[in-house]
């Protein structure tokens, strides 16, 4: 675009986050080599409207937005802690952090559709743990006195409607997220019936109507051949009861040939 100057001085490693205001969040390095916050204006990205230290350290920082309330949640390579940050009125203000021993490879966050809103979890990150070669759940959380829903920490959210078809994508088009309520949201959820793939014309009626014969038709195959083999299996049992039954009197043949044979009287020799 004309109203973007390329001359913009990012340096590498750093990350970057279109905000819903229009600005621009980086997180990387500054020109001394500490780690920082920055936000620019798209229009004249050579000028940063703020920028706030956060530390010395030498990894990478992994920035994660959340648009719904304006947070920022800051991971760094290496580092064992989560640092929170609110967006607000084209400044970044330090809110709080997560702290434990061991170092983080990366993290990664749940979706808004699998917190919980009845222990007010605002957040839900899936730390990496490089020493245990594991995965920590980290649940983040506001503390309330008051269990009844919090309307200010659920704010409506982006909803499993996509806001424009592929057709729709490839023609360039632009549109916004279609909004809905968080309690919808997890509704929508729970029933696991939130997202459907569908072309834009829907489909064909016939074709639709054909499937489902089709299915039916395999259906009834399959309990046919289920009735075949379950009465088979009920003549193996039968057929192997009367051999066993066969055996055993043949066992007792044998026993009264072999009772025959001893009681046999010897015959008497003629001179």
């Amino acid at each position: 675009s004309s109203g973007i100057n390329a001359e913009w001085p990012l340096r590498p490693g750093s990350r970057l986050r279109m905000l819903k205001d229009g600005n621009i969040l980086t997180a990387g390095f500054s020109s001394m080599s500490s780690r920082c916050l920055r936000l620019y204006d798209p229009r004249n990205l050579t000028t940063k409207l703020e920028e706030l230290p956060i530390d010395s350290a030498t990894g990478s920082l992994f920035p994660y937005y959340d648009p719904d309330l304006n947070l920022v949640y800051i991971a760094g390579k290496g580092d064992a802690n989560i640092k929170f940050f609110e967006l607000d009125g084209g400044s970044v203000y330090y809110l709080n952090q997560y702290n434990s021993g061991d170092a983080q490879r990366g993290i990664g966050m749940m979706p808004k559709r699998g917190l919980d809103s009845n222990i007010n979890e605002v957040a839900r990150a899936y730390k990496l743990n490089v020493a245990k070669k594991l995965v920590n759940v980290i649940p983040l959380k506001v503390s309330r006195q008051s269990k009844s829903f919090a309307e200010d920490l659920y704010v409506d959210t982006a909803g499993y409607t996509p806001a424009l078809t592929a057709e729709q994508f490839i023609a360039g088009e632009n549109s916004l997220p279609k909004i809905v309520s968080f309690l919808e949201l997890r509704a929508a959820n729970s029933t696991s019936k939130g997202f459907t793939a569908s072309n834009s014309n829907g489909g064909d009626p016939k074709e639709v109507e054909t499937l489902k014969a089709e299915i039916a038709a395999l259906k009834a195959a399959v309990s046919e051949k289920a009735a075949t083999i379950e009465a088979k299996s009920s003549r193996i049992e039968e057929l192997e009861a009367e051999n066993k039954d066969l055996s055993e009197e043949l066992d007792k043949v044998k026993d009264e040939i072999a009772e025959l044979k001893k009681k046999k009287v010897p015959t008497a020799t003629l001179r």
